[in-house]
């Protein structure tokens, strides 16, 4: 009996890309897959910037019973019900990584600053890469 539901991406006990099974590669690969893909351009391109989303107006209120949803930008999502604002993954950081403005650079600006959003009340962490883990935006 499968441990989990089949799908286009599980067959019951493993999960994979429905393009097929991403092969990891190891440490002493990383040199090689630098060179290839940043000196001779193998690969796509990450874009320098994307164009800024059109801000988005955020409800006066809410509903009991409903729920606003909006989209900040990477993993960040503003979802709003009657009396609590919860914030998912806070990204607002220039840059990604625990070295600052030594980590890869936003590409698009988030969608609303911080100063822009409502007071939260809960701030949910998906998981704790670096990119979502914005410790100044989570003070």
């Amino acid at each position: 009996m499968p441990r989990f539901p089949v799908s286009d991406h599980c067959d019951g006990a493993h999960f994979f890309n429905p393009t097929g099974r991403l092969q990891a590669l190891g440490f002493a690969q990383l040199p090689r897959w630098w060179w290839d893909r940043l000196v001779k351009g193998q690969g796509s391109r990450w874009p320098r910037t994307v164009a800024a989303p059109q801000k988005p107006v955020l409800p006066a209120s809410i509903s009991a019973g409903q729920v606003a949803v909006t989209f900040i930008g990477h993993s960040t999502f503003l979802l709003q019900l009657a009396g609590l604002n919860i914030l998912t993954d806070p990204v607002f950081a220039t840059h990604a990584g625990p070295f600052g403005v030594l980590g890869p650079k936003r590409a698009r600006p988030p969608a609303l600053r911080l100063g822009e959003l409502p007071r939260i009340d809960v701030v949910v962490l998906c998981h704790n890469h670096y990119d979502h883990l914005d410790l100044a935006a989570l003070r």
